[in-house]
Order: C-alpha cells, then structure tokens, then sequence
C-alpha cells in the first residue's frame, strides 16, 4: 500500500517545479499511468493501421474507426497481422547524450469479417484481437551529477525506500547526535562532491481489444455500425539507477566492515524498481455514415465512456557496495497483495470525409476529439480498506483529478490518406497524422508518416504491409527531492528525441 501513498504524493509535493515521463510527467505516478493506458492511438491491423477509416474501409480493423464502415466491406476474409516496432531515444541529461536502440515483434491482429446474404443493402459482422495501444520506452542516461543523488529523495519520510535506504547505508543520521537524516553522500562535507549517475529505464504498455462488431446500410445510403469488446492489457516499468564513487570522493571509515576493524565506505549504490500492472475494461462505440453520393462519404462515430481496472504489483530493492569489498548491504520491499485503481476514460468522438473513385485515386480525412482533462481515478473501489486509509486515498484522489483537469488537455487528432489502385489486384497506399501533446506541461506532439500496399497475391490470399514513422520529443521525471539549503523543491530531469519505425504485415484469406 506505500507505493501508491509515496507516488501520489509526488505532483502535489513537486507541483510548482512544472517539471513533470509522457508529455514531460514522472513515468510512475497515477496519473500519468492513467494518461497511458487511456491513450488508444494505435491500429495493429495491417490494413488499416494509420490510414482513415471513419468514412470508408480500409481492412479489418476499421470498426475501431467507425463499425459502420464495415457495412462496405465486399468480401468475407479472415484477417491476421504481426508488427515490428524499431525504436531510437536519444536521452540528453547533465550535458551527455545517450542512445538507446529497441525493437520487438507483436500480434497485431487476428480476426475474421463474414458478409450476410441479403436481398438489398448489406449486413456484415466480425470479431476477433486487434491491438490498440503499444508504447515501449527505452531511457539509458549517464554523468556526473554535482547537484543531486537520488538519495537524496530517500530521506524524506514519506518516501518508500525511507526504511530500507537506513538499512542499506544510504541515508544516514546527519550529526552526531541522530537528529535528522540525510543522503549518505552528503555526510561529512561542507560543499557536496557530487556522483556518477548511470540508470536504464523501461515502461512498456500493450493494449488489445477482443471485439464483436457489425455494420448495415440501415436505410438507402444511409450505413450504422456498432462494436462491443473487452479490453485487456498489461505495463511493465524497470528502473536501475546505479550511483558510483568512482572519484574515490567518499573514503571514510564509520561503516562497519567484516574484512578489516577499521571500517570503510560506499563504493556504489543500485537502487532496483520493478511495477507490473493487468489491465481491464469494456468498450462500445457506435457510428453512422451517409453516402452523400456515389463518390462521397461522411462518417462520424463515438467511442463512450468507459472504466478500466487497473492491477499493480510492485518490487523495489537497494543494494550498497563497499571500498574493501565487504558483503553488501541489501534490503527489499514489495507489495502484499495487488492493490486495485480505476481509470475512468472520456468518450471519443470521429468523424471523416472520404472521396472514392477519383480515377484511380482515393481520399479520406478525420479527426478524433478526446479531453484527457476529464479523466478520473478511483483509488478506494476494490480495496479491503481501513477507515483512514481510505479518507487519505479520497484526498488524493481530489489532488490527482484536479492535477489532470489542469494539466491535461482536450486534443483533436489528425489523419489524412491517400489510394492509388495500381490495378485491380495492387493498390498503394500514403498517409500522414498529427497527435498533439496530451499535456500543456510540456509539448510533445508526434508526427507519423505511414505508407503501404495492399496485394492481392493469390485467388483467396491478399498481402497487406504498412510502415509508420513517427518521432517526436518529450520530457522526463527522473526523481524528485527537496533541496534544503535553498528551501525548495527540484526535479531531475531527461530530455528525449524518440524515432520509431513500425512495420505491420498482413495476410487476408477470402471466403
């Protein structure tokens, strides 16, 4: 139960600093987790992926668009993607710059379509995976720090690490007569020396929707859609932050030692961080388009409201190092049991224009209005609870909701493509999109270009590839503490430069 009090605390202690991992926040903190697995920006079906949907088809993940869309699909087909997502993040922290490279291999989609026999009109329906939120960050920083030690936050008593910092040596009683704590690189000096920082950071989330939907042209030209589906998903986050006294700067000897009486020193100091979270939740949306007339589309769905329960568990542990190579300190934490929140996510609303058959060209656009302002936790739902702690969590929860209705921001997202059928069997495919920053904290608005093809290779067989580019920059937290000779609050923080590549691969097998 201490991690979320310690973690919670941390926009309400720091808030002044304006120095908050996505969109320019700390990565870990319950706010910031609820603006990621609220953040659906990713179509894992080959077909589809970046490429508007909300106005016509464009494989089997366009019910995420709009459900309605499906009503025009021709053909019934089982669908099945993989994608490759490539990733660079280029860290900037303490004057150094440090790259990182990533890549892993996802189920992207795997589902199937069937179109209905009908005298008129059309009445098709699907179901099955597709992927809708995949984000992997890889932070590698490095330097010497003369400002700060991540001890520093240890020896505040809200902290976490406060018991197992005193057990490992690396907070310490600051005078002689144990009045107060202090980082045990700061004992014994006038002015701090300072310390080499190395750290690795990853947070992965993975989001995926298992769904029904259908599409009908409920009245001449006019085309309605629905989907239901249940949500699941899982988060990883791993922190190794290493501090090391590589200068020899820290040579006392008021550590016990078990190989020599005359005591010795902190060598180094590896603070481990591990936090796993499950993911739940349902979701319906709804859609309508209009075929103005044989070569225009007008679309508009409507992704409602929706809850999702969040799982965690947690695993922290420090590890101090000694100059004479005496055994090291060790102490741990973890959680007792999974502790249970709940993000309640706003409705998102679509809407797209898409020109078919202009020769051989075909167009659509849309935008996605979402206001991540109105996202909402609940800290006390599904927790065995005592009176104060649920008083205290209560609070916290009026503190959080009214840090992300200040801080976050109503955003419209941006999709233009463009079709170009080569032949009947070929059709090529480019797009571009706009995601602003979710935050008004600190600009993070991404940038992707997306390009594809679509082959039909045999009878009954279609190949599907598409690549998205997308970069952007963004802002992160490392720690927070309190500096005490000037009386405020500071942030340390990272500077990225993110590239990513995926490639989404394909095949449909008619029926």
């Amino acid at each position: 139960m201490k991690r979320i009090l310690f973690f919670l605390l941390v926009p309400s202690l720091f808030f002044s600093s304006k120095l908050y991992a996505q969109d320019g926040n700390s990565q870990v903190t319950y706010s910031n987790l609820a603006l990621q697995f609220s953040s659906w920006d990713f179509n894992g079906d080959a077909g589809t992926g970046l490429f508007p949907s909300v106005a016509s088809p464009n494989g089997y993940g366009s019910f995420a668009e709009n459900p309605a869309s499906i009503a025009f699909i021709e053909d019934g087909y089982v669908s099945f993607s993989l994608f490759n997502d490539r990733s660079e993040y280029k860290n900037s922290y303490l004057g150094n710059t440090l790259v990182a490279d990533d890549q892993s291999t996802k189920l992207g989609n795997l589902g199937f379509v069937y179109k209905m026999p009908t005298e008129q009109g059309s009445f098709v329906l699907g179901g099955g995976y597709n992927q809708i939120s995949n984000e992997r960050e890889v932070y590698r920083i490095g330097g010497r720090n003369s400002e700060s030690t991540i001890t520093d936050a240890f020896r505040e008593p809200s902290s976490d690490y406060y018991d197992i910092a005193f057990d490992t040596y690396a907070i310490d009683w600051g005078d002689v007569d144990s009045t107060y704590l202090e980082s045990i690189f700061r004992i014994g000096f006038q002015e701090y020396p300072g310390i080499t920082q190395d750290a690795e950071i990853t947070h992965t989330t993975n989001i995926g929707e298992y769904s029904f939907f259908f599409g009908t042209e409920f009245q001449k030209n006019l085309f309605v859609g629905l989907s239901a589906g249940l949500t699941a998903g899982n988060y990883t986050y791993r922190r190794d932050f290493l501090e090391l006294d590589d200068r020899n700067d820290y040579n006392f000897n008021f550590i016990p030692s078990d190989v020599s009486d005359e005591g010795t020193d902190i060598h180094s100091i590896l603070t481990h961080d591990e936090i796993d979270a499950e993911i739940l939740g349902f979701s319906v949306r709804s859609g309508v388009i209009y075929k103005v007339n044989p070569k225009l589309n007008i679309g508009i769905s409507y992704l409602f409201p929706s809850t999702l329960v969040v799982r965690e568990s947690y695993y922290s542990s420090i590890r101090t190092e000694l100059d004479d190579n005496s055994t090291p300190f060790e102490a741990d934490f973890a959680s007792s049991q999974d502790y249970e929140y709940r993000i309640s996510r706003p409705g998102e609303l679509k809407a797209g224009i898409a020109l078919n058959n202009i020769g051989r060209f075909n167009f659509s656009v849309s935008g996605e209005m979402i206001n991540y302002s109105n996202l909402e936790l609940d800290l006390v739902s599904g927790n065995d609870l005592d009176f104060d702690q649920e008083v205290e969590l209560r609070d916290e929860e009026e503190s959080l909701e009214s840090f992300m209705g200040s801080s976050y921001q109503r955003v419209i997202n941006l999709k233009g493509g463009i079709g170009f059928e080569v032949n009947d069997d070929v059709t090529l495919k480019a797009g571009y999109g706009f995601l602003p920053g979710k935050s008004n904290v600190y600009e993070a608005d991404r940038n992707i270009i997306s390009g594809g093809f679509s082959a039909r290779v045999a009878t009954n067989i279609v190949l599907e590839v598409s690549g998205q580019y997308s970069f952007w920059s963004d802002r992160s937290t490392l720690y927070n503490y309190f500096d005490y000779s000037d009386n405020v609050a500071r942030s340390e923080v990272v500077d990225h430069e993110v590239n990513t590549l995926k490639i989404l691969a394909g095949i449909k097998f008619l029926f």
